[in-house]
């Protein structure tokens, strides 16, 4: 289930965990996996550096009871479109563009929310949530297409796929 979590244990050591995955200009660095938020979730860019996979093993609950404010200028924004969390603030995810694509707000307040509120429920009721969700693109843009959500609750598999196209 934890696609990602399972290529990096051999690459244990690659995983940067300092902040040095963003370039001099604030930008994420191409073909990395990193560290980030609360929890350090674990991300990978791909080879233009755009945001590709994020990885929750084991999803949790902040106990921060405010947001985070967050960077609201996402790489290939258009008008209308969120800053979307991958790991929602509400679960420590990062308020940074390590954690934040440009989503349609469709995506963003309904599709996407609603699979945080079920992840949410499932951790209050006291189960284990693990969260996968692969980022595509068409061609080199920055703006994603589509996220492939693969999730489990209590060892249930689970999987959604969100068109993030207008």
């Amino acid at each position: 289930m934890n696609r990602l979590s399972s290529n990096t244990d051999r690459f244990i050591d690659d995983i940067i965990r300092d902040g040095s995955h963003f370039d001099d200009f604030g930008n994420l660095k191409p073909n990395v996996r990193y560290q980030t938020g609360e929890y350090e979730y674990v991300y990978q860019t791909d080879d233009v550096g755009r945001l590709a996979e994020w990885d929750a093993p084991e999803l949790q609950r902040t106990n921060r009871e405010n947001r985070l404010p967050h960077d609201a200028n996402t790489p290939g924004k258009l008008k209308g479109d969120h800053a979307g969390h991958l790991a929602g603030d509400r679960f420590g995810g990062s308020p940074e563009i390590d954690n934040l694509v440009s989503q349609l707000s469709e995506v963003n307040l309904s599709d996407y929310k609603k699979l945080e509120n079920q992840w949410a429920k499932a951790l209050e009721e006291g189960k284990k949530v693990s969260v996968n969700v692969k980022v595509n693109y068409v061609g080199d843009s920055l703006r994603p297409s589509s996220f492939e959500v693969f999730y489990s609750i209590d060892s249930v598999d689970f999987f959604e796929s969100i068109s993030n196209l207008r």
